[in-house]
């Protein structure tokens, strides 16, 4: 039986109930294709002043390594599996220079200050370099809305045939959750496991971002 909230007795001197959220180093976006991620990222980090981060932008924090977004994408091709393990991610010579390159970026923009981070780093690694992390998830459920979205990228607007852009779709999320297993525990897309998940089909581009920006303005 539901207690009586007007009855309850005081909480105070209990941590469990005192637990005082502080506004994080970093806060790491994971989200589903046509869930608009990217924009609401950026987005939120032009409200709550963090800088943003995704592939294109880390890599242009090592330019030593000699990759480009081009070279990434070449290879993410591989990606769009389902059978893929982490044992096999793991033990690809060029999937290991790719994440060394991303995790040499990422150390980098830690060390200039509070960021967001699209993809590319899991909130446990964020953690171990010694940083505190926020995991987020962007996600969508209406798949027609998200046909209309993946139609307004270069990749998908040519494409006629509703059932190869929804094939697109899920090889485009297949990417995102095959690096997810080669760096994290737990399951890309699981939104038991992040810190704050939302449905962008609900609260959009520009109130999700907010409610981000909100996470990461927080004191």
């Amino acid at each position: 039986m539901a207690e009586d909230i007007r009855n309850m007795g005081s909480t105070k001197g209990i941590k469990e109930f005192e637990a005082v959220y502080e506004k994080p180093h970093c806060l790491v976006l994971d989200s589903a294709y046509c869930s608009m991620g990217r924009m609401i990222g950026f987005k939120a980090c032009k409200e709550s002043g963090f800088t943003y981060y995704d592939a294109t932008i880390l890599l242009e924090l090592v330019p030593e390594y000699g990759m480009t977004k081009d070279d990434v994408d070449v290879y993410e091709q591989k990606l769009r599996r389902d059978d893929i393990t982490a044992e096999e991610l793991k033990n690809d010579p060029e999937f290991m220079k790719i994440t060394e390159a991303f995790d040499k970026a990422v150390d980098i923009a830690l060390a200039k200050g509070p960021c967001l981070i699209h993809d590319r780093i899991a909130k446990e690694e964020v953690i171990a370099k010694g940083y505190t992390c926020v995991s987020a998830m962007t996600y969508a459920t209406d798949m027609k809305a998200k046909i209309v979205k993946a139609r307004a990228s270069v990749l998908y607007k040519d494409v006629e045939n509703d059932e190869d852009v929804i094939r697109g779709i899920h090889e485009e999320d297949n990417i995102r959750i095959n690096w997810h297993k080669a760096h994290s525990e737990t399951q890309w897309g699981d939104l038991n496991t992040y810190d704050i998940a939302i449905n962008t089909d609900v609260f959009g581009l520009d109130y999700t971002a907010k409610l981000l920006a909100k996470v990461m303005k927080a004191d």
